[in-house]
């Protein structure tokens, strides 16, 4: 009887502290909360990466036009960038296919920027070119920093002088170097009187990329650019087995206009500027656009089929 009243007290003190010990262990409201962390949103500014045009080696040693990050906060520092990604084997990672053109030795000793005009000083390697690409070398360099809108001219010089001749062939250079200097360009005029100037941007395929490649055509032709343009993004009238348009040979120009205080220009096709999905394709409209901002002060194209817009490009849009 007694071992019985022992074991239920047993039982009884066991079974009241295993109640105290689940009341003290279980969790209470505040410990169900999710912790709290303190987090410090503040932000960590790195130097800008920014995408600029770079024109570069690529087929038939023609300059074709690319986007780069560039590194750096100000000009001055994206254009020290911009002269690695033209140098060979810099290290500066280029797309698949397309290279420097700058000799690999050649440095940047200085650069300043007044007024728009930027002066870009090399050490004397930049003169060991091949003398079939020192042209396309100062093309590049051109096209390249005045992709940049502050700059609209550039002064190149060899160890402080500056570069007024071409070192293999001798031909003069202007002392600022603008787009008038041309790119790519090709001679097609057969009389030295009426020799108009007319950049056209074609297409080129590298790597199942395919790239815009201006080229400046020099040639006697009383129309105007606009309809040299049409003509020679034609698709029958291709100068160069490499370089392709997209534009149907059957397009035609029906009528062209300036409006807007000469800030748009309208161009009015018939059906053909569309293709067999009834679009108009964004190579065509990127490449006729192109060669029109080349050729003309205007800031947007519009597109139209018999009078009806159809696309619209704007300048900044090519530029950036």
């Amino acid at each position: 009887m007694l071992k019985k009243k022992a074991l239920q007290k047993i039982l009884l003190t066991t079974f009241t502290v295993f109640l105290l010990m689940v009341v003290y262990f279980l969790p209470t409201k505040d410990d169900l909360e999710p912790e709290k962390l303190d987090v410090d949103y503040t932000v960590e500014y790195v130097d800008k990466l920014d995408t600029h045009a770079v024109y570069l080696l690529g087929n038939n040693r023609l300059l074709v036009k690319t986007s780069l990050m560039l590194e750096g906060n100000h000009t001055l520092e994206k254009i020290a960038s911009l002269i690695r990604a033209l140098t060979i084997n810099s290290g500066f990672p280029l797309p698949d296919g397309l290279t420097g053109i700058l000799s690999e030795k050649t440095k940047l000793l200085h650069s300043s920027l007044e007024q728009g005009v930027l002066t870009l000083d090399f050490n004397d390697a930049f003169l060991e070119i091949d003398r079939s690409l020192e042209e396309r070398m100062v093309e590049a360099i051109v096209y390249s920093v005045t992709s940049f809108p502050d700059i609209t001219s550039v002064m190149i010089q060899v160890n402080g002088s500056p570069l007024t001749k071409l070192p293999q062939t001798g031909k003069i250079l202007p002392e600022k170097l603008t787009r008038d200097f041309g790119i790519n360009k090709v001679y097609e005029y057969t009389a030295l009187d009426g020799i108009k100037k007319v950049s056209i941007s074609y297409l080129t395929l590298v790597d199942d990329t395919y790239y815009v490649v201006p080229v400046t055509k020099y040639v006697n032709d009383t129309r105007e650019k606009i309809q040299i343009i049409v003509e020679n993004l034609s698709s029958n009238y291709i100068y160069q087995p490499n370089l392709t348009s997209f534009l149907d040979q059957d397009a035609e120009l029906l009528n062209y206009q300036l409006i807007d205080s000469d800030a748009t220009m309208i161009l009015d096709f018939n059906d053909c500027l569309f293709d067999s999905n009834n679009q108009v394709l964004e190579e065509v409209i990127y490449t006729v656009a192109s060669s029109v901002f080349d050729n003309y002060d205007v800031e947007e194209v519009s597109f139209r089929v018999n009078d009806v817009e159809v696309a619209k490009k704007y300048k900044k849009d090519i530029e950036s």
